[in-house]
């Protein structure tokens, strides 16, 4: 009597490869700062994001592994790596605050943010050019970084729409863009730090700018 074999169903992937996270133990206290901190001086030290997790190991003494168990994608930690900067600065709770107030004028907002700038510059221009050159994880940190500051914006240009001062010809959507053109972090590159307008005059001159060519006179 011929024995019938069973064909055992492949394991599934997942199963047959345990995730990273769940193979590893937690990483030592402080281990994230300091990937952090290594990736911060990569990118000042390069004046780009163009690293590789594997190179960021490397720089750090520390095993792949860990990386990916603590941000998972280099898309997860460059975005990391922006949420550091910002934990570490007051601009982005008084930015937060302004838009959780329904603050409806323009100028307080663009003024917190311009303030902010210089100290995200470095890491917002190097994910800035790293996803002008076709870079997915820097496309992905900096389009996030770009929908919050949008959408602060946007709320703005929607106040000054509701209280019948913005003027005649803009939309809502164009003067969000308007105003996030010339809040850019391009135009602070080039005027403050390569023709070397002094900051204050800077945003006095934006604001000014902005002013006239939004607000009804």
């Amino acid at each position: 009597m011929s024995t019938v074999r069973r064909r055992q169903a492949p394991q599934s992937r997942a199963a047959a490869e345990p995730r990273i996270a769940a193979a590893l133990p937690d990483a030592p206290q402080g281990t994230r700062e300091r990937i952090l901190q290594a990736a911060l001086a990569l990118i000042r030290q390069r004046g780009n994001a163009n690293f590789s997790l594997v190179e960021l190991a490397a720089e750090t003494g520390l095993s792949r592994q860990t990386l990916y168990l603590l941000f998972g994608t280099r898309a997860g930690l460059l975005m990391a790596l922006v949420d550091d900067i910002d934990a570490r600065s007051s601009g982005p709770a008084q930015l937060a605050a302004l838009r959780q107030q329904g603050e409806r004028d323009f100028e307080p907002y663009v003024r917190a943010w311009l303030e902010y700038l210089p100290v995200v510059l470095p890491v917002a221009r190097a994910l800035s050019a790293a996803a002008a050159s076709g870079d997915a994880d820097a496309r992905a940190a900096w389009e996030s970084r770009l929908a919050k500051l949008r959408h602060g914006f946007t709320q703005m240009a929607r106040g000054l729409q509701a209280d019948g001062r913005l003027r005649a010809g803009w939309t809502v959507a164009q003067a969000a863009e308007w105003i996030l053109a010339l809040t850019h972090i391009d135009l602070w590159q080039h005027l403050v730090v390569e023709a070397g307008w002094k900051p204050a005059d800077h945003v006095e001159r934006i604001v000014d700018t902005l002013r006239k060519t939004l607000v009804k006179g």
